[in-house]
């Protein structure tokens, strides 16, 4: 017999946060009955030229980042456009007459339309598009703007079958209310007529508002936005800087396979971003931690950005020499300033 969410729910809220939720939600029956999905996408422009420097190859690369605040009004990480599924409780849906069920179109993400019949859809790839253009359509009416959209079909989705986004459920939720363990669906848009300018000139944060700003940022910079260190005035719950770093590492890891994809998965061409990438921050970067954080391994992680494991783990020492080549620098003072 399956669990219920109901009293999988209440399993979670009374085991204390962290270690102990995070053991419970291995359980594949405990996070099925909790599970729903997300959907973000990443908006990119521009095109990678010859260089030698990995890192020049890549500077006419620009993506889009909204800044968000949390509900208690404090900056809350960089990000795509995007956020959690609305679904439908399916034995509402069908108390519900046509009229009523019309209304839900574009605004609950699992209704559509079968010719002009509105019906549930259980398809997950209806579903995270219409998730796509429902969160992009509320995020940019939150910053102001309403004109803009996107077309579903040049979406292109970057598969994580393995990837997890628990850290709320695990580490962050007070046990009351509606809460779901979430698997998240990433996706990359090519700007080809310059909408990341057009939302990044208009974007005004609205009052009462979840979203801050949106941001033009070179792709390299992008990069390095994750593992800083948070200030006592900008700090997420664990540690990270709520200004510089994104919220979300499957967004983050999205950035490296755009990366990837640029470069055309060169193992070479990735070797050298990811030592120029560490050059470049001042904190430690690691695709470790990276798969961790998002209840990966590195072989999953590897398949993401379309490489091999061996080429990440090349990579992923060459950072290790950086960083340990710096703090000998650092002991002989003679570090870089």
């Amino acid at each position: 017999m399956s669990i219920t969410r109901s009293a999988a729910l209440k399993m979670i809220a009374q085991a204390p946060r962290g270690t102990a939720r995070a053991k419970l939600l291995k359980n594949d029956e405990i996070r099925k009955a909790v599970l729903s999905s997300g959907a973000n996408v990443t908006l990119y422009t521009g095109k990678p030229h010859t260089a030698n420097s990995a890192k020049d190859a890549l500077s006419d690369v620009y993506i889009g980042l909204i800044l968000r605040k949390n509900r208690f009004g404090k900056l809350d990480g960089l990000g795509a456009l995007g956020g959690l599924a609305e679904r439908t409780d399916a034995t509402a849906f069908r108390r519900l007459n046509k009229l009523q069920r019309l209304a839900l179109i574009g605004q609950k993400d699992d209704v559509i339309l079968d010719g002009t019949t509105p019906i549930l859809t259980t398809n997950l790839d209806l579903i995270r598009q219409n998730n796509v253009l429902r969160e992009m359509r509320e995020e940019l009416a939150d910053l102001g703007i309403t004109n803009i959209t996107i077309d579903a079909k040049d979406l292109v989705l970057v598969e994580m079958p393995k990837v997890k986004d628990d850290n709320y459920m695990i580490n962050i939720w007070n046990g009351k209310g509606e809460c779901y363990a979430i698997t998240p669906f990433c996706h990359l848009y090519e700007d080809k007529i310059g909408l990341i300018d057009e939302i990044s000139h208009r974007a005004q944060q609205k009052v009462g508002g979840e979203a801050v700003t949106y941001m033009k940022i070179p792709l390299f910079e992008a990069l390095m936005a994750y593992g800083h260190k948070g200030s006592p005035l900008f700090s997420l719950e664990d540690g990270r800087h709520a200004k510089k770093d994104y919220r979300y590492p499957h967004e983050y890891l999205t950035a490296w396979r755009l990366a990837a994809d640029l470069l055309k998965h060169k193992p070479d061409r990735l070797v050298v971003l990811a030592q120029e990438v560490q050059k470049s921050a001042d904190h430690p970067i690691s695709f470790e931690k990276l798969a961790k954080a998002t209840g990966q391994t590195m072989l999953n992680v590897a398949k993401a950005m379309h490489i091999t494991s061996k080429t990440l783990q090349q990579m992923e020492q060459s950072m290790k020499i950086v960083q340990n080549t710096r703090w000998k620098l650092f002991d002989l003072g003679k570090a870089p300033r």
